[in-house]
């Protein structure tokens, strides 16, 4: 609701990333528009991008850009430069789907902002050296998987008649030998299921070379956003057992 997002605490913030579906919807154009007035507001492209769901785009794109103040575009692979060649005067941020390891790929890159590769540790994270801007995702449950499938349709035989299980309050998870739960979400426009590690990753970044410390929201409440921002500010990770450093202090 409105006054559940007015609680975030903005000056802290300066970037905000929402997904593209978000922009199409009527029913989140309150919660677009404020971030839009409020911060820099960025337009997140999903991962795979379907014949269908590209139309999607190229139909919307310019009634998007019309309605909204936008800043740019997290671009999740390398066609989307293709896809919005004729958008360069907007800041290209690309994604850690690019899964970006050395300087070599940063230079080659035309964008503005790169996110680095969640797979890399302490020591390769130090390495950096660019002119360009940097960012590490620095908490979020991190996807594992992005399957060409619904899992829900799959499991539930509802292909045909589709009531969309997914846009429910209902959450659904995989369910490991050990016990643990693997967050799922499915896409009924694209027929996509995102899976999600079991624990959220958590990283003590201070004196990494990065520009910006991003936190990647699931489905956090506000509350739990601004105390995530607070301790991130510090640089510190948050404890408890549902938290996991990554490859962070692994070898490659």
């Amino acid at each position: 609701t409105k006054e559940n997002y007015e609680n975030l605490d903005f000056s802290k913030i300066d970037r905000v990333y929402l997904p593209l579906i978000l922009f199409t919807k009527k029913e989140f154009y309150d919660i677009t528009n404020y971030f839009s007035t409020h911060t820099n507001l960025y337009i997140y492209l999903p991962t795979i991008i379907k014949s269908n769901y590209k139309n999607l785009i190229l139909n919307s794109l310019e009634d998007i850009l019309d309605k909204y103040k936008i800043k740019g575009f997290v671009l999740s692979n390398i066609g989307n430069f293709e896809l919005l060649k004729d958008y360069k005067d907007y800041e290209f941020i690309c994604n850690y789907t690019f899964n970006i390891f050395n300087n070599l790929t940063i230079n080659e890159l035309p964008a503005n902002t790169i996110t680095l590769s969640p797979e890399l540790n302490k020591t390769d994270l130090k390495n950096f050296n660019t002119n360009k801007k940097t960012e590490l995702i620095v908490y979020g449950r991190t996807p594992l998987m992005n399957s060409n499938y619904c899992l829900l349709g799959k499991s539930n035989k509802c292909y045909s008649e589709c009531d969309h299980k997914c846009n429910s309050t209902n959450k659904y998870y995989l369910k490991d030998r050990l016990g643990f739960l693997f967050r799922i979400i499915p896409d009924n426009i694209q027929t996509i299921t995102t899976i999600y590690n079991s624990k959220i990753t958590s990283i003590e970044y201070d004196g990494l070379p990065i520009d910006f410390a991003r936190i990647d929201i699931l489905d956090e409440n506000i509350s739990e956003i601004n105390d995530i921002i607070k301790t991130v500010l510090t640089g510190k990770k948050l404890e408890g057992n549902q938290y996991t450093n990554g490859n962070f202090n692994k070898e490659i």
